[in-house]
């Protein structure tokens, strides 16, 4: 929590570098301008600018300009240098105090023949513009974006950032990002081509949050299937592309509120479980085991004052030289920590009957992050690159949920005598993840290029002492239900530890058909990932305990020594699992080039073996406690590009893909959530296979306009969801609910200039997809007159819009930008009784359609000191699922919100001092 000094002490460095700012941040200069060829005059991109004597320099953007800030006044010689050309140099080169030098460069070729130079220009993917001309090129349909363009619209994490990309859409319930309608289970994740884990064990992919756009260079999603890459990817890949040199040092502060804890009952009445004083800066540090824990740790959440969200961030980047060649080390530090207070109704129903229901449930949320990423780049006789990047993310999540303090909450199987229920959960959630990669790129013929990849990483995500109450209300005190079980006033533990060892290598052969470039890529990929997963439950055997006193921010004075005897306190056997993943792959390619048509055919092989077995309590005892399947099969895929002109594109891709179930997805542990809705795997969970086909319009307007349409289908057989448990209320498993579902779907997207000078521009973005979803129920999940359903987690319309203001003139940018997605299934629906499915059933879940907007406005005060406002959520609505509910007597529907919450208003305010 933040005191009182604390904030003193924020306050005092804030205005430490605002004062140095003025002092001292106005005697510098800036040189900026363009390298173009002296005879053709085009921009010569990747060009590198030095000040002779320095380290301080620039490269050269899609355009060729540049710029070299933060330079003292004096006089100073400029040198430029690019493969294939002569060196430029200028002297006397005047940098005046708060002034732009402006220099435009023509460089010259020099004497050695094109043949016998290898011009390797790798300008930095950050730019919307460089990332386009790669759009452009690829034969893929890929789309991304990038850091700049992050900026501009005041995104703070990879996971935001992908919802500006066309189709994309981060649901607020589950946090999933879904790409064309397809959640989770159809993407995979990659950070520069190698996969990463999972920080969660409910989902396969690691939560993109995690990644400060600090560490982002660009994001981007390949919706077509690249054979290159895991053939478990239906819906796409996201490729987090870390950053790389940059030479500079920075410090970043920032600070802001969530208007959702403002109100005095809030802001100083914070709620936190008793473990996050254990903590420090995502490290948590067990003080208890769980038996001590039951009666020398508080089961009462504690209380904070001022919940202020606060970050500090660095930046640094030096180059060095070794054996003569340069060797780069870039690395980035942030600790971030927010707050977040929801309040709301939930209520589940089962067979149409209401089961539970709470009007005031009520969540205290805080989260900290803290992400680390080093980079170290060495090129070695010009056609060799060896990179290693080390990337730590750490997160802490600390919540304290609550329903029934008003003394109404219903449950259907409390005591008769009670005259209402009251549920708290409090839980700390641990993540500590590293990534490992060493990555190579060898020229090792003019004609031949050898790439490489090796990556270790690791997981460690723990709960290591959940805290559930469960009591009921009755003449003023609390009384604890027979029908509440030994273990519903509890403590608890899980522990999730991930391994993964991953590589690919790739031999790219280029050669010549009638005057065109073909290339043949032929190359392996493995990857070893193994989990190891225990959950212990120690619980309190309460039954029938009553109070005087209805004090449910005393229940520590009730468990205690005392009145816990030693047949009082019961400990489950551990629930265990133990799962691997391996898969190995080999794939050929022909990049083949007609002229105007180009493209890619593809053949993979690849072999995936999934192996898990469990010691689960309540586990069905006549099923094994293990799965172990392989699939092993060819997957062909096609990539066609034609140039109709220019700046126009057709493009016609086909794929076949596969989704593997996931380890969480099979393993028959039950997963309480905090407002106690229940999800559960399932070990005869059958794999997916899927057929995928999309064609593409494109045109660049400009060197950063694009105008395109795009279609797509996809089949998938067996599809996975997750759905509600015959029999069961508030509990969802995950199923493959019918034969094979059908997605259908159009998109466009408008990337556009509506006015452009020297000093002013402004941009609008703008992108829509509608989808047409539907699959064959089996019989087992049909009911009333169901026999179709969408797919779950999937909007049929989602838009993204974003307007963006620069006035370079007087430093300072402006955008807003808003997102709309429909309606969406949040579980699906199932018969609870086979005879009587018109009756006994229970309704899909619905997660209701919503806007967001966000703004932000920066300025830079000086060539070292900006300022950056932020306002997240500005329309905060309300998030809601609804269920539809037959009135047994009358077989009228109603609607009913079984959840609904509000995020709150984001503001913040953030300050970036450059040395």
């Amino acid at each position: 929590m933040i005191n009182k000094t604390s904030l003193s002490k924020l306050l005092i460095t804030f205005l430490f570098f605002l004062g140095l700012s003025n002092a001292v941040l106005a005697q510098h200069g800036t040189i900026k301008g363009k390298i173009t060829d002296a005879k053709t005059k085009e921009a010569l991109i990747g060009a590198s600018v030095l000040i002779e004597g320095t380290t301080n320099g620039a490269a050269a953007d899609l355009d060729g300009g540049f710029v070299i800030a933060n330079i003292s006044p004096g006089n100073y010689i400029l040198k430029a240098t690019y493969i294939g050309y002569t060196s430029f140099v200028i002297e006397n080169v005047l940098v005046e105090d708060g002034k732009e030098t402006i220099l435009h460069l023509e460089m010259q070729t020099d004497d050695i023949g094109l043949d016998e130079v290898v011009v390797v220009a790798t300008p930095r993917k950050e730019s919307e513009r460089i990332l386009l001309m790669d759009q452009k090129g690829a034969t893929v349909i890929r789309e991304s974006v990038g850091a700049k363009q992050l900026s501009m619209q005041g995104v703070s994490d990879a996971a935001t950032a992908t919802g500006k990309i066309t189709g994309v859409v981060r649901s607020e319930t589950s946090g999933d990002v879904y790409v064309r309608g397809l959640g989770d289970r159809y993407l995979s994740t990659t950070m520069n081509g190698l996969p990463i884990p999972s920080d969660d064990v409910d989902k396969k992919n690691i939560d993109l949050g995690l990644f400060d756009t600090s560490v982002i260079q660009n994001i981007g999603i390949s919706k077509t299937y690249d054979p290159e890459s895991y053939i478990d990817q239906t819906a796409g890949n996201i490729n987090i592309v870390s950053k790389e040199f940059i030479e500079q040092f920075s410090i970043g502060l920032q600070g802001g509120f969530n208007s959702s804890v403002n109100p005095n009952n809030v802001f100083g009445n914070f709620k936190a479980s008793p473990n996050l004083a254990n903590s420090t800066a995502t490290f948590y540090s067990r003080k208890y085991n769980l038996l001590d824990a039951m009666t020398r740790q508080s089961w009462d959440p504690a209380k904070g004052n001022a919940p202020l969200d606060y970050g500090i961030s660095t930046i640094g980047g030096y180059e060095f030289k070794l054996f003569e060649n340069p060797l780069s080390l870039f690395y980035t530090l942030s600790y971030k920590k927010d707050y977040n207070y929801t309040q709301g109704v939930y209520r589940r129903f089962n067979s149409n009957v209401l089961y539970s229901e709470f009007l005031d449930t009520e969540s205290w949320t805080s989260n900290e992050t803290l992400t680390g990423l080093v980079n170290l780049a060495y090129r070695f006789h010009q056609n060799h690159k060896i990179n290693y990047n080390f990337l730590l993310v750490g997160k802490l999540r600390d919540n304290v949920y609550e329903q029934g303090r008003n003394g109404e909450g219903y449950k259907l199987d409390m005591d008769e005598i009670s005259n209402s229920f009251f549920a708290r959960d409090m839980n700390l959630k641990t993540t500590q993840l590293m990534v490992n990669q060493l990555l190579g790129n060898h020229r090792i013929a003019d004609n031949q290029t050898l790439q490489w990849g090796l990556g270790y990483n690791t997981v460690a995500a723990d709960e290591p002492n959940r805290i559930r109450n469960y009591t009921g209300f009755h003449n003023n005190g609390l009384y604890f239900s027979y029908r509440i079980a030994d273990f519903e006033n509890r403590k608890s533990s899980q522990e999730i530890d991930d391994n993964e060892i991953n590589g690919y290598l790739k031999d790219r052969i280029a050669f010549r058909v009638k005057d065109n470039d073909w290339h043949a890529n032929i190359g392996v990929n493995y990857r070893h990932k193994t989990r190891d997963f225990h959950s212990q439950f120690v619980g309190a055997d309460l039954r029938g305990t009553t109070t005087q006193a209805a004090d449910v921010d005393n229940l520590s004075g009730i468990f205690t020594s005392e009145s816990f005897t030693a047949d009082k306190i019961k400990t489950l056997p551990e629930d265990v699992y133990n799962a691997s993943l391996s898969a190995l792959a080999g794939f050929v390619s022909l990049e083949f080039d007609f002229g105007k048509l180009d493209g890619n055919a593809a053949l993979r092989y690849e072999r995936n073996t999934i192996e898990v077995d469990w010691d689960i309590n309540n586990d069905d005892p006549l099923r094994e406690p293990s799965i172990s399947r392989t699939y092993n099969e060819l997957y062909p895929s096609i990539n066609l590009k034609y140039e109709l002109t220019d700046r126009h594109n057709l493009r016609l891709s086909a794929s076949k893909t596969l989704t593997l179930p996931e380890f969480k997805e099979i393993a028959p542990f039950a997963y309480t959530s905090p407002n106690s809705t229940l999800i559960q795997g399932t070990p005869e969970l059958k794999a997916s296979e899927n057929y995928n086909l999309d064609a593409k319009w494109e045109y660049y307007k400009s060197n950063d306009e694009l105008i395109s349409v795009a279609a797509f289908y996809k089949n998938i057989q067996d599809p996975i969801n997750i759905t509600s448990l015959t029999g069961g209320a508030g509990y969802l498993i995950y199923a493959n609910t019918g034969e094979e579902a059908n997605v259908f779907g159009i998109e466009a997207e408008a990337r556009l200039n509506l006015y452009k000078s020297d000093n002013n521009e402004l941009r609008l973005i703008l992108n829509g997809t509608r989808m047409w979803l539907k699959q064959d129920l089996l019989e087992g999940y049909r009911y009333k007159d169901k026999t179709t359903s969408g797919l779950q987690g999937a909007s049929e319309f989602i838009t993204n819009a974003s307007l963006q203001y620069e006035n370079k003139k007087h430093r300072w940018q402006a955008s807003i930008s808003g997102n709309y997605s429909s309606d969406k299934i949040y579980a699906l629906g199932s018969p609870k009784d086979a005879t009587n499915r018109t009756i006994y059933y229970n309704d899909e879940i619905i997660e209701k359609g919503f806007a967001t907007l966000d703004a932000v406005i920066s300025k830079d005060i000086t060539d070292r000191l900006s300022i950056k406002l932020l306002g997240r959520n500005l329309l905060n609505p309300q998030i809601e699922l609804t269920q539809n509910v037959k009135d047994l007597n009358t077989e009228q529907e109603t609607n009913y919100i079984v959840d609904s919450y509000k995020k709150g208003i984001k503001l913040q305010l953030s300050v970036n001092y450059t040395f």
